[in-house]
């Protein structure tokens, strides 16, 4: 199976050369600005400072993802409890940086501390809307609160960087982040046209007990589609999603190759010690693309790296 290598990407080099600094942004005295503009979100209007100093994010994907694609000066993120280190993912380095930089990591993912957050006192929240909701009032208690998607609620991450982009006031920012995933789109498609169309492939997640699981809604799949890419039978089960137990893996036996979220070597130990999985054409022939859970959902950058392992599926050498 193939391990992601560090991917460089133009959006991605860019937050790397640009985090340090923008960390460190609230370090210094800064001149008191006031300003600020009104933004209406669908859990309140709220009034957004026209200089933001300091961002905290709430979940560590989508927003996360976010608020570093707009090079926002974040001083407070979560604790990662979930992503092991196998497989270095598009926010790894980014979030290094940012530790690095003496970002502090307020709560484990997925409990949010309150008075962790207001600590740090930023001018600015970015969060999952599932999560928000339920602590909306608390939270804007501390700072405005900018609420984003998942593929769970059904928001695309451009639809996401264009509301952040207008809240912000950086709407040809926005565009610009957008634009450069659908060049890449484009690129793609012209570049492995013949490939796409010949080779059957399916986006697959490690379930539970070594089986898979296809979803629709997720980053990979997503990024599959947009290329036009030509999907294994057990696609169309998908309504959005479904899982296959490990004694029904062979749904996928018609898939010349797969990203497989296998997240960790556990996992994939797992996976191996199921004759019906190491017997399918994509695993015999080492057409597994692997990445990990973490990219089933995100941003741009998030959705910039998962491009990069569909360009790994259909050239594999």
């Amino acid at each position: 199976m193939k391990t992601l290598p560090h991917l460089s990407v133009t959006l991605g080099a860019v937050l790397v050369a640009s985090l340090v600094s923008s960390c460190g942004a609230g370090t210094e005295p800064a001149a008191t600005n006031s300003a600020t503009h009104s933004v209406t979100t669908q859990f309140d209007t709220v009034e957004v400072p026209d200089r933001i100093e300091s961002v905290v994010v709430i979940d560590g994907r989508r927003d996360l993802d976010i608020a570093l694609a707009f090079d926002l000066p974040i001083v407070g993120i979560p604790v990662e409890t979930e992503a092991p280190p196998e497989i270095p993912g598009p926010l790894t380095e980014p979030t290094r940086i940012l530790l690095a930089a003496g970002v502090p990591e307020l709560y484990p993912r997925n409990t949010v501390d309150l008075e962790a957050i207001a600590r740090v006192d930023p001018d600015l929240i970015i969060g999952r809307d599932e999560v928000v909701e339920e602590i909306y009032d608390q939270l804007s208690a501390i700072a405005p609160v900018l609420p984003v998607g998942s593929t769970g609620t059904g928001v695309s991450w451009q639809q996401d960087v264009a509301s952040i982009g207008a809240a912000l006031n950086r709407q040809d920012e926005a565009r610009a982040i957008v634009d450069e995933y659908t060049t890449r789109v484009d690129e793609l498609t012209t570049q492995y046209a013949a490939s796409i169309a010949d080779t059957a492939v399916l986006p697959v997640s490690t379930s539970e007990n070594g089986g898979i699981s296809i979803g629709r809604d997720r980053v990979t799949s997503i990024a599959l589609e947009d290329v036009g890419a030509r999907f294994g039978s057990a696609w169309t089960a998908a309504t959005p999603e479904i899982e296959y137990g490990p004694e029904n893996v062979t749904a996928a036996s018609d898939a010349v190759a797969m990203i497989a979220a296998i997240t960790s070597e556990k996992d994939l130990q797992a996976m191996n010690a199921n004759p019906l999985w190491t017997g399918l054409p994509a695993v015999r022939n080492d057409r597994i693309v692997r990445t990990d859970k973490f990219t089933n959902d995100g941003g741009p950058l998030t959705a910039l790296w998962t491009l990069r392992l569909v360009e790994q599926l259909y050239d594999p050498s």
